[in-house]
């Protein structure tokens, strides 16, 4: 039995010493669509990025591939507007076991993310950093000098409630790197789940939407400490990590006189005034859907893309008032993030059913009827206009 065993160990060995092992960089392609008319997808079904010509029907996708025995799920992206850099959070999520729930995975991950540095030429992943577990928004400064990264981490949320651990044990972090090369800048315990960043124009200050407590963050980039307030959404927030608003975005007009705030529980969109740094509790819409990552097209105005049921919907955040809603076609199913150009036209993601793929829709601006629409890979999440 000696010579058995020993074969076993010895095959054993080499099956292991010949699995393929993460890598650090990966080769991409060229691409030649211009990068004045792409728009830059992260397909996190697929494990891709996918690049549209919103000019015409083009569409070229490209493996994100750095292990191939993991899914590394990309998720919400970064273009550096000064160079050829573009910034991709990949999660490395659980397997889905919820077929009701196509969010059931998101946020519950228990293995290290990673933030990936791509060429915008080729996206050809430069360098890699493990980040935590579950990263969700990505957002680059506006000098191009440090790249923000939220964890949407409910995992931890979960586990620490059971173990009845004091409040901070359910916080995730928030992690701010310098951009080349990536190199941890600081990094903070933040709150339970955050996701959606925004950061204001001066890079002085970051707003970012707290899922699983109920809170908007007001983080103070200057130093490492990131020191923080949080501000509660609503007046009667949930239990932390069981949230009752559950905002997941908030997105600051262009003059950055408000930050609209997005909720996937409460079904509402709230306004927070910048300047104040409060609520306007009587401008609460609610919006009878799941809210994710609206778009402004001027500072009062913006358009927000809905789920369950899919749509969108046109608001007025100085009035406090949904002027419009309008079912999502055919071409858009689940709604998920929004973008306007500078040229006006108007572009939101849309997830698809996580099983099939999913597609980019430009929408008409005024009746928010779909004009155009490109499929793109599975499950597409995030996006980035080239201009």
């Amino acid at each position: 039995m000696r010579p058995i065993y020993t074969l076993l160990v010895a095959a054993w060995a080499l099956a292991v010493s010949c699995k393929p092992k993460e890598q650090k960089t990966t080769v991409g392609t060229a691409i030649a669509i211009p990068r004045a008319q792409a728009i830059y997808v992260t397909n996190n079904g697929s494990d891709s990025l996918s690049v549209v010509d919103r000019d015409g029907p083009r569409v070229v996708e490209v493996k994100l591939d750095l292990d191939p025995n993991a899914h590394e799920a990309p998720h919400h992206l970064a273009l550096d507007p000064r160079g050829p850099r573009l910034y991709v959070a990949l999660a490395f999520p659980a397997p889905v076991e919820k077929k009701k729930d196509p969010h059931a995975g998101h946020g519950k991950s228990e293995d290290p993310g990673r933030l990936a540095r791509l060429d915008v030429s080729t996206l050809a992943v430069k360098e890699h950093v493990k980040v935590d577990e579950n990263p969700g928004d990505v957002v680059l400064s506006h000098d191009g000098k440090r790249v923000l990264v939220t964890h949407f981490d409910m995992q931890r949320a979960l586990a620490a409630a059971m173990a009845g651990g004091p409040p901070v044990t359910l916080f995730a972090t928030l992690q701010v790197w310098n951009a080349e090369p990536l190199t941890l800048f600081g990094s903070r315990p933040l709150c339970v789940a955050p996701h959606g960043i925004s950061l204001l124009k001066d890079d002085k200050t970051a707003l970012v939407a707290c899922y699983g407590s109920d809170e908007i963050a007001v983080v103070d980039m200057a130093t490492p400490s990131l020191a923080t307030t949080r501000v509660p959404v609503g007046p009667s927030p949930g239990l932390l990590g069981a949230p009752r608003y559950g905002p997941y975005s908030a997105t600051l007009s262009p003059r950055e006189t408000w930050a609209l705030v997005a909720e996937l529980e409460g079904q509402e969109l709230r306004v927070f005034d910048v300047q104040s740094r409060k609520f306007v509790q009587e401008r609460t819409m609610p919006i009878g859907a799941r809210a994710f990552m609206p778009a402004f097209v001027d500072d009062e105005t913006a358009v927000v893309p809905l789920q369950a049921p899919d749509g969108f919907a046109r608001v007025n955040v100085a009035k406090g008032e949904v002027s419009q809603k309008v079912a999502a076609g055919a071409g858009c199913r689940a709604p998920h993030a929004a973008a306007r150009a500078k040229d006006g036209r108007l572009y939101v993601v849309c997830e698809g059913d996580h099983t099939q793929r999913g597609s980019v829709v430009e929408l008409d601006p005024t009746t928010l009827l779909e004009k155009r629409r490109w499929e793109v890979g599975v499950y597409p999440d995030g996006l980035a206009l080239g201009e």
